[in-house]
C-alpha cells in the first residue's frame, strides 16, 4: 500500500474504549508503530480540546487534534491554531436563545444543574470568543425535524450527530473531512496517504474521503457504507487490528 502520512482517529466509540476516556493498549502500541514509521497521529474528534486532555496524556505520539467536529485544528506539540471556523457571532447569539427557550424536564433539568456549570448570561460570557460548536445531547425523534428547521432558520449550518439522539451544531461547511484536508494541504499529503477511522454521522465525510477509511464494527450502518473497510470493534482495539494489518512492517 501507498505510505501512510497520517493517520486521522475519532475518539467516542472507534480509539476509545466504551468507558470513552481510556485508549486500550493495542491502539497505542499499533499507533506508535506506526509513528516510528513516519506516519503523524490526529485525534479527529466531535469534542473540544478541553475534554481531550486526558485523552492526549496516554497518546504520547500525538501530533495533531481536529477538534469540535472539524471546526478547529490543533498543532498539539506547539499548540499553534491552525485551522479554525466557528459560528458566526450573530448566528450563535441567536441559537443560544432558542435552545434556552426549550423547556427541559424537571428531572434533566436538575441534573444539568448538579453536573455543569453556567453563566448567568451565556451569550455574554462567548463575547469575543470562538463558538466552535453546540451540542444538544438529546433531542426526542419526534421533535427532531421541526427543531432542525427551527434551528436553520436562524441561518446556514451544519447539523450532523455523533449518536442517535443528539445534535451537533457547527458553521456551515465544517466537517472532519475539511478539517482533515486543511491539516494535509500544509503537510504536503494526499487523500491516498490518509488513513482514517471512525463511527458515527460525523464521520461519514471523513470516511468517504480518506483512500484508507475504516469504519468500526460497533459502527453505524451509514459509517460502514461510507467506508471502504470495517475492523474490529472498538472495545476490542480494532483500530490497532487495522493498522496491524495494513501497516505491518514488509
Amino acid at each position: 500500500m501507498t505510505q501512510i502520512r497520517l493517520i486521522a482517529l475519532d475518539m467516542d466509540g472507534t480509539l476509545l474504549d466504551d468507558d470513552h476516556a481510556t485508549v486500550p493498549a493495542r491502539n497505542v502500541a499499533a499507533l506508535r508503530r506506526a509513528a516510528e514509521r513516519g506516519a503523524a497521529v490526529a485525534i479527529a474528534s466531535g469534542r473540544a480540546w478541553d475534554l481531550l486532555h486526558e485523552v492526549a496524556a496516554q497518546l504520547d505520539m500525538l501530533h495533531y487534534a481536529v477538534l469540535s467536529n472539524g471546526a478547529a485544528v490543533l498543532d498539539v506539540t506547539s499548540g499553534e491554531w491552525l485551522w479554525r471556523k466557528g459560528l458566526p457571532r450573530a448566528q450563535s447569539r441567536r441559537l443560544i436563545e432558542l435552545l434556552l427557550a426549550r423547556a427541559l424536564s424537571p428531572e434533566f433539568a436538575s441534573v444539568l444543574r448538579r453536573y455543569s456549570r453556567f453563566p448567568e448570561d451565556l451569550n455574554a460570557a462567548l463575547e469575543g470568543r470562538c463558538v466552535e460548536k453546540i451540542h444538544i445531547f438529546h433531542v426526542p425523534p419526534e421533535e427532531r425535524a421541526a427543531l432542525q428547521a427551527a434551528l436553520e432558520a436562524t441561518g446556514p449550518l451544519a447539523v450532523t450527530g455523533s449518536f442517535g439522539t443528539n445534535m451537533e451544531l457547527t458553521a456551515r461547511g465544517v466537517n472532519k473531512a475539511a478539517a482533515v484536508q486543511a491539516l494535509c494541504r500544509r503537510l504536503e499529503v494526499t487523500a491516498e496517504q490518509v488513513m482514517a477511522f471512525g463511527d458515527a454521522d460525523n464521520d461519514l465525510e471523513l470516511l468517504r474521503w480518506a483512500r484508507w477509511s475504516f469504519a468500526m464494527e460497533n459502527g453505524a450502518a451509514s459509517a460502514k457504507a461510507a467506508a471502504r473497510y470495517v475492523t474490529g470493534a472498538n472495545r476490542a482495539g480494532g483500530v490497532g487490528m487495522a493498522l496491524e494489518r495494513y501497516l505491518a512492517a514488509p
